[in-house]
């Protein structure tokens, strides 16, 4: 009996543990399921540090249905990797999905973007960064 009381207290605390780390992350959820696809031309480009604490790029997008203040691409440094610049007034057609930044404004998450010809992959088939 007593086994089991121990094994339950520990469970219940690993529970709450769990949702209480779950809280405190500022990490946006990417939902695979939700993805959709924008196109539209960039209005701005900014490199920032995101929420792992690396060189996140991010863009504003314009387009005729609709804009995306915020969205977030990848790291600087895997961009530059992959040779794949983004700049002011490129056309791309984005696949990815909208989740919640840490200040709790809307934020569009890439997973894979394409730029005249060129298609790159930001994420693994489960939505999961690649940098």
């Amino acid at each position: 009996m007593r086994r089991k009381i121990w094994s339950g207290a520990v469970g219940v605390s690993l529970a709450a543990l769990t949702v209480s780390l779950q809280a405190a992350t500022t990490e946006p959820v990417y939902r695979v399921q939700d993805e959709i696809l924008v196109t539209g031309r960039v209005t701005s480009v900014t490199t920032i540090p995101d929420w792992m604490g690396k060189d996140g790029v991010n863009i504003a997008l314009s387009s005729r249905d609709a804009s995306a203040p915020h969205v977030d691409i990848a790291t600087a440094a895997f961009l530059r990797t992959m040779d794949f610049a983004v700049a002011v007034g490129d056309d791309l057609v984005l696949t990815g999905c909208w989740s919640q930044g840490a200040d709790g404004s809307p934020v569009f998450l890439v997973h894979q973007l394409r730029k005249d010809k060129v298609t790159l992959n930001v994420r693994d088939p489960r939505g999961i960064p690649l940098w």
